[in-house]
């Protein structure tokens, strides 16, 4: 048996094979947190743009006094979440 078998690391460790290890981990986590972070954005972004329960309820109600108000700001918000998709 050599050290290498039982080499267990920390961060400190400064073996060329265990820095690449540590580099790759934190870089696969920031992604991931930015990946969150982009989701949670484009939720309250679409979230934003839906129309509200009294507006839904509100059959006169409409873009800019038209008809079709409620159906446009579901197709916003759809279109937005759509994006995450791609």
């Amino acid at each position: 048996m050599t050290r290498d078998d039982i080499h267990t690391c920390s961060y400190e460790c400064e073996r060329p094979a265990c820095i690449k290890a540590q580099r790759d981990e934190l870089a696969q986590r920031m992604f991931e947190l930015v990946a969150e972070a982009v989701a949670a954005e484009r939720e309250a972004c679409a979230e934003l743009a839906e129309p509200s329960e009294e507006h839904r309820r509100d059959a006169s109600w409409g873009y800019a006094g038209g008809e079709g108000g409620v159906e446009l700001l579901d197709s916003v918000a759809a279109a937005i979440r759509a994006r995450g998709e791609t």
